[in-house]
Parts: C-alpha cells; sequence; structure tokens
C-alpha cells in the first residue's frame, strides 16, 4: 500500500492524474505498480527534455538577448557573407506547410555583365560578386524561397564559366532551382522583367529555360568563347634603359660574340643581331627616353602597328591551337596533372581598329575548358613573345614540364562571349522528337478510341467523355519537352549591350587609368631572371625555370626610369604607374594552397 500510495506522488508530482490500469490487469498488483512508475518516469524525463530543448530554441531564436557578453555560437549567420544577419523570423517563415509553397523547376539562366568593381563572379563571403547581386534579385523577386535565400546550395547553384575580379560576359549560365511564377509578379510581367528591375542596368537577364534535372552549367558545357581587346601599344619593345631593354642588350652583344668566334673574318657590319630592330627601334628613336610615363603613354596611345609586325603576332598566336599541357598558364598545378591538358578548337587576331584615336586589337579564343588565368597568361606570353624578339619557339618549350613564369594580362580587356551546349542540344532534339512521336501516336490511339466508342442514334451514357488519367498522362508527356540553349534569340540586344557597357567602359578605363600600360611597366622594371628565356632562340635556360611554390610576384622591385641632366636615373617607387593589383596578389596566394578538384571551381 506504501509503495503505491508513493508512485500516486510521484504522478501527481508530474502534473498527470494517476491512471488506473484496465481490469484484466487488476488481478496484478505488480504489474500495475510497475506500470505506474515507468508512466511516471517518461513523463518527468520528457518534461526536462522538452525544457532543455525550449531553452536551447530560445537561446537560437532571440540570438541569447539575455546576456550581450555571451558567447553566440548560437547565433543564426549568412552563409553567403552579406553581412545580413538572420532573424528569428525566418525560422517560423522557413516552417510553412508544403501546401504553400510553390513549385521549383531546374533552369538555365542566361545573363551578361560589365565585371568592374566587382570581385569576379562567383559568390564569395565578405565581397561583392556578380553572382551576389543575381542571386539576390532572385531572392527579391520571389523566385528563390525565404528558406532556401540563406544559401544558393539550397538551389544548387552551378556557372558554366567562372570569370575573375573586373572580368566580363556578353553572355554566360548559371544553373539552378526557381520558382518561376513568384506571387509578386504583375500582370503580364516576366520574371525576367522582374529580375531586370532589381538589377543594375550593367547586369542582364536574357532568358530563362527549362532544363532536365540532370543538366549542370558547367558539365554540361561542350566549349566557350572568349574574346580579348588589346592596345597595339603593348608591343612597342621596352624603353631603353629599363631592366628588361638591358636584358635584351646583353642577349644581343652575347649573339654577336658568338657570331664573332663562328666566323672570325666577318666585318662589324656582317655581325648583326636578330635583335637590333627591338634595340633601336623607331617608337623610342622617335620618342626618346627623357619623358616621364604619362608623355610616353601618351605618345604610345597614338602608335599603329606595321602588318609585318601583326602578321608575326598572328603566327605566334597559332601555336596555342590543337592540344597542348597548359599548366604553366595557370595556378597550383603540376605538369602531370592530366587536367591540364586543353584543346583550343578556334583562335583568331583581327584587323586593328582604332577607336578613340587608339588602335585595338580583337582576340578570340574558342575551346573546351579554361583554367584559371589561363586567357590572361596566353596574352602575357604573346605579348612577351610580340615585343622582345624572343624566338616563337618559345610558346613551344612553354608547354613542357620548365616551370616558368608567365605574367598575366590585366583583366580589364577579357570578356566571355558565350558557352556553348552542343551536346546537350543534341540530347533534347532527340528527347523531344521521341516524345513527339510518343504525343502523336497516344494523340492518333484517343482518337480511334473515341471513333469506337461514339454511341448510336439514341444511346447514352460516359462512353464519349475522356479518361482524365489519359488526359494528365498527354500533359505529362508535354511536360517532358525542353528548348535548346541558345543565345540566337538574344544576340541584338546582346551586341548593344556589349557595345554600351562592355567595349565601352573597357576603352574609356583604359583611357582613364592606363591598365596596360602599368601593366607593361610592371614587366620593364621586372629584376630577376626569370623573363631570360625571351632569347632569340626560344630556349627556357636553366636560371628562367621556377622552383615549385616560388611566388614571383612579390619579388618585384618597382622602378621608376626618370631622365636628369641627360642621364639615367632608377629610383624605387611603390607608386600607380608600376604597381599591380594587391588584391589579385591576394587571390593568387590563397589559390596557391589549393590543390586538386579545389581548383575545379576556379575553372572558366
Amino acid at each position: 500500500m506504501t509503495e503505491r500510495l508513493s508512485q500516486q506522488v510521484v504522478a501527481a508530482a508530474a502534473g498527470q492524474d494517476t491512471v488506473l490500469p484496465p481490469k484484466h490487469q487488476l488481478a496484478s498488483p505488480d504489474f500495475t505498480l510497475a506500470t505506474e512508475s515507468t508512466s511516471a518516469a517518461n513523463q518527468i524525463n520528457d518534461a526536462d527534455t522538452q525544457t532543455q530543448a525550449s531553452a536551447k530554441r530560445a537561446r537560437f531564436d532571440n540570438n541569447l538577448d539575455d546576456g550581450a557578453n555571451k558567447k553566440s555560437k548560437w547565433e543564426r549567420r549568412d552563409p553567403r557573407g552579406t553581412g545580413r544577419a538572420q532573424d528569428s523570423s525566418r525560422s517560423s517563415e522557413a516552417s510553412e506547410s508544403s501546401g504553400d509553397r510553390l513549385p521549383k523547376r531546374k533552369v538555365a539562366v542566361k545573363f551578361g555583365y560589365c565585371g568592374i568593381g566587382y570581385s569576379g563572379l562567383q559568390i564569395n563571403p565578405g565581397v561583392k560578386t556578380i553572382e551576389g547581386d543575381i542571386f539576390d534579385a532572385f531572392c527579391s523577386a520571389g523566385a528563390v524561397s525565404k528558406d532556401n535565400a540563406v544559401n544558393p546550395n539550397k538551389v544548387g547553384l552551378q556557372r558554366a564559366a567562372r570569370t575573375d575580379r573586373g572580368v566580363h560576359a556578353a553572355g554566360n549560365l548559371l544553373s539552378l532551382k526557381l520558382i518561376l511564377e513568384p506571387a509578386g509578379l504583375k500582370q503580364g510581367e516576366t520574371l525576367v522583367d522582374k529580375v531586370n528591375s532589381l538589377l543594375p542596368d550593367f547586369i542582364r537577364i536574357w532568358g530563362i529555360t527549362r532544363v532536365q534535372n540532370g543538366f549542370n552549367a558547367r558539365q554540361s558545357c561542350d566549349s566557350r568563347m572568349y574574346e580579348y581587346l588589346l592596345p597595339t601599344y603593348v608591343f612597342i619593345p621596352p624603353k631603353p634603359g629599363s631592366s628588361m631593354h638591358d636584358m635584351l642588350k646583353r642577349m644581343s652583344a652575347e649573339e654577336v660574340a658568338k657570331l664573332k668566334e663562328a666566323n672570325p673574318e666577318a666585318s662589324e657590319s656582317d655581325l648583326k643581331s636578330t635583335l637590333d630592330p627591338i634595340l633601336s627601334h623607331e617608337f623610342w628613336q622617335a620618342q626618346g627616353t627623357s619623358h616621364d610615363f604619362s608623355s610616353d603613354i601618351a605618345a604610345k596611345k597614338a602608335y599603329r602597328l606595321p602588318l609585318p609586325h601583326l602578321e608575326r603576332i598572328r603566327s605566334i598566336f597559332n601555336r596555342y591551337l590543337g592540344s597542348h599541357n597548359f599548366y604553366n598558364f595557370t595556378v597550383g598545378k603540376e605538369f602531370r596533372d592530366r587536367s591540364c591538358q586543353r584543346f583550343m578548337k578556334k583562335l583568331t587576331i583581327s584587323e586593328p581598329k582604332i577607336i578613340n584615336n587608339m588602335e585595338w586589337l580583337s582576340i578570340k579564343f574558342h575551346g573546351q575548358s579554361f583554367m584559371l588565368h589561363q586567357i590572361r597568361k596566353m596574352i602575357g606570353l604573346l605579348v612577351l613573345v610580340g615585343r622582345t624578339g624572343a624566338g616563337q619557339g618559345l610558346v613551344d618549350e612553354c608547354f613542357g614540364p620548365a616551370r616558368v613564369h608567365i605574367p598575366k594580362a590585366p583583366g580589364l580587356g577579357l570578356l566571355l562571349e558565350r558557352p556553348i551546349f552542343d551536346a546537350y542540344n543534341t540530347r533534347i532534339r532527340n528527347n523531344n522528337d521521341k516524345i513527339s512521336k510518343l504525343m502523336r501516336k497516344k494523340a492518333r490511339d484517343d482518337t480511334g478510341a473515341k471513333d469506337a466508342a461514339k454511341p448510336v442514334s439514341g444511346e447514352t451514357g460516359e462512353a464519349g467523355k475522356q479518361d482524365p488519367t489519359e488526359a494528365g498522362r498527354a500533359s505529362s508527356l508535354e511536360d517532358e519537352l525542353r528548348e535548346s540553349i541558345t543565345y540566337v534569340p538574344h544576340e541584338g540586344i546582346m551586341e548593344k549591350f556589349k557595345q554600351e557597357w562592355i567595349y565601352d567602359r573597357i576603352i574609356a578605363t583604359e583611357e582613364e587609368t592606363n591598365e596596360f600600360g602599368k601593366w607593361l611597366n610592371y614587366l620593364d622594371v621586372f629584376q630577376g631572371p626569370d623573363f631570360e628565356f625571351l632569347n632569340p632562340k626560344g630556349v627556357i635556360p636553366s636560371k628562367a625555370v621556377v622552383k615549385l611554390g616560388e611566388f614571383h610576384r612579390d619579388q618585384l622591385k618597382h622602378r621608376n626610369i626618370a631622365a636628369k641632366d641627360g642621364e639615367q636615373k632608377h629610383r624605387d617607387d611603390q607608386g600607380s604607374a608600376n604597381a599591380p593589383s594587391d588584391a589579385e596578389d591576394e587571390e593568387d596566394v590563397e589559390i596557391y594552397g589549393k590543390k586538386g578538384k579545389d581548383l575545379d571551381e576556379y575553372e572558366g
């Protein structure tokens, strides 16, 4: 009796009425006591668990409001690093019932942008990116649900080509899951219209296309087309008195000495170096060497590239055609890494075009894929060989195992024209043909069935009505049809956008900041043996080989060349005329720490 009373007290303490056992259990007092004891203990444990869970939820949702000096490890944070904290109402909004949620569809988003002022395309915590602005616009338009808005990975965001800091795109592509008919759209307004109204004018959405669920923007892309705008003055040889000019002058003397040794009877007029036209170039003969950077750059912008020089540059550029190991044209990769083998399908250099009294070349690349910095380094080597008289065979040498320092050209001139999805489009056409045949066959079968079931005169009944199951099956087949991914419908507006927001801004930025002029100064004042491969034979000497893991940008000793009393004077200077981008330095240092698949997302 005492033990049973104790169990009732425990049950009362738990706030519950005493539960009596069923009649068939009354004959077993021991079973009654065990049942009551277990029930009471479970109720006490449940109460404790609920109390602890409530306390944790309170700390999480209220962000530790009960103590400002406590640790904030329960604080809800924004995974995209935009700095917008998520308040406690987010969790309640995310718990909406499935019946209220709008359906998401896998889509391809075609878009273009000017990359000036952005830290590249891909979302990166704490920095301003193109994808960050586009994703925010989709969230604001209601195309991404509130519970998915905190993390782009929740909607499977992928891009066809990743562009670097300051690089542009006339056409690029994202794949993700979107709500195609969000509640906020006005009558007659499309999702493209809504999102474009939320974006700046230099970021435009061209179209949204339904794709198969297995579509991946990067992996489904067959090839990419890039364009690089390059002022022709970059092919003017190094300024006399600069470090690079001194190196070429020494190489010329060594070449003449070898000719003299091979032919002691030759006259001085017969002993000419192949570098003589570079060392005594007509531009510097006319300009002189006593002017400062501003005067030199103004004269360079009036330079016009001679046709023979242009043909030599085209010949150098064509050496990139085909399949090669481009590990020297990226960072973080080894020569034996099979992913460094890339295929260039088509390469062209346009005729020079004068824009605002400056001459430009349009250089186009069509390749299967490109590694990080690959195109900018391909331009970098093209300029080095084209302005120094180095042997064209140097390009082939750079495909070999010797690691060399190839500087990357400014990102300002680079733009992605468009990604290409030929294999996916072929698969879609074949799939659509099969679905269309099934739909036509079903339509014929349905027509025959209706004719056979047509009631005779005087008959009534359900024979003439369509089976709702069959109607749903037809609708399901039609929903499997997909469109090809093409930019042809948008070409007109894309060309207009490219001219206004990319070409014009590239040219205006170069006129204002002299990005290419500063880059040339960086090349010309670089100290060290890195550029010893720029010799007439185009071979890589051992002293020009870079050791594994070396980062050469921080070895640069910035110098300006100034004239005083007819003498060349060199002095250390951290001025803007020679300074490369510190932000790009930091990006490269970070990338050097990545390996293998971690670098895949940096490809374009």
